[in-house]
């Protein structure tokens, strides 16, 4: 690709805001889409059945909203919202890409809010690494007004480092931006993980054979603390994330894929289950709680035979006891 083509390639990107009774806070993060110097997107703003109020704001703000955009576009800006029955986060997100028409697709958390260059660093960076279909930015955290940077293990990376998602959520769902295609090539998110869904889809286009570039500059700022965050609203998040080790890997096998892998890929897979598993045994038994249904589960993984979804679900049901 030459270079007067680099500089007027402006695809079409599709950014999906989910969103759940996040009246209060929801205005921040659309106006950090307006303010975006990139000249080509589509924001979808999808309330998943808020019961605050929210969508009522929505409404009323989206006339003021769209006739700013206007006055300063050069090419298409648009935003929609859309209302949905209540069925979480990632069939919001999934109703938000069905309904989109770009080339490219981005996520923003409601509580989230991203500077003003970020689409326009992501574009270019798949412009120069036309091979590469999946990004993050770097992110700083605010927490309580306290601005950092993640560190450690925290610490963002560039490539493909399956070890380390296996371990630990390594990509932000607010500064994700994925070629359309190849998002849904992936599977994109499940809609039956309420939370921990971002986990999932990450090791899924690690597991593939994907990378998910990095863009060094920080452009998102992560904003944490909230009550109604879902990772303080479900009890034993290890669970999800052992729900979606077990169901990745039993599709593999079905598919013929999991013996095309690695080898070293496959253990560091089933490693990480069995940590899942002693995870949130331990945790039981230290509750006093019985750990008759995950052993009899993780019986069932160790004797190779099909685990099914009657064998799953319980992983993730709301009346998981922990």
């Amino acid at each position: 690709m030459d270079v007067r083509i680099l500089k007027d390639w402006k695809p079409l990107v599709s950014i999906i805001i989910p969103t759940f009774n996040r009246k209060e806070i929801i205005k921040r993060a659309i106006e950090s889409v307006i303010k975006q110097t990139y000249e080509n997107w589509e924001l979808i703003v999808v309330d998943d059945g808020s019961t605050d109020d929210t969508m009522n704001y929505l409404s009323k703000s989206i006339q003021v909203w769209q006739d700013y955009i206007e006055q300063i576009s050069g090419y298409q800006k648009s935003i929609r919202t859309i209302q949905i029955d209540h069925r979480g986060v990632s069939y919001a997100r999934n109703f938000g890409i069905e309904n989109s028409q770009g080339e490219w697709i981005c996520f923003l958390d409601s509580d989230d809010e991203w500077l003003s260059e970020k689409l326009t660093c992501q574009i270019k960076f798949h412009s120069e690494h036309s091979n590469i279909e999946f990004s993050q930015t770097n992110e700083i955290w605010n927490k309580k007004g306290n601005l950092l940077s993640p560190k450690g293990k925290h610490k963002k990376m560039n490539g493909s480092y399956l070890k380390e998602s296996l371990e630990i959520c390594m990509v932000t769902n607010s500064s994700f931006m994925a070629k359309k295609k190849a998002w849904i090539e992936v599977g994109g998110y499940r809609n039956e993980l309420l939370t921990c869904e971002d986990y999932d889809v990450w090791n899924r286009i690690f597991i593939s054979g994907k990378e998910i570039g990095l863009i060094e500059k920080p452009l998102l700022i992560r904003y944490g603390g909230h009550q109604d965050q879902l990772s303080l609203r479900y009890p034993a998040m290890e669970r999800f994330r052992l729900y979606s080790l077990l169901k990745t890997r039993e599709e593999k096998i079905m598919s013929g894929y999991w013996d095309d892998l690695s080898n070293s890929h496959r253990t560091l897979w089933e490693d990480a289950i069995e940590s899942r598993f002693s995870i949130l045994i331990q945790g039981k038994e230290k509750r006093g709680k019985s750990t008759q249904s995950l052993t009899k589960l993780q019986t069932l993984f160790h004797s190779g035979k099909k685990i099914t979804k009657l064998d799953l679900d319980p992983l993730i049901s709301n009346e998981y006891s922990a």
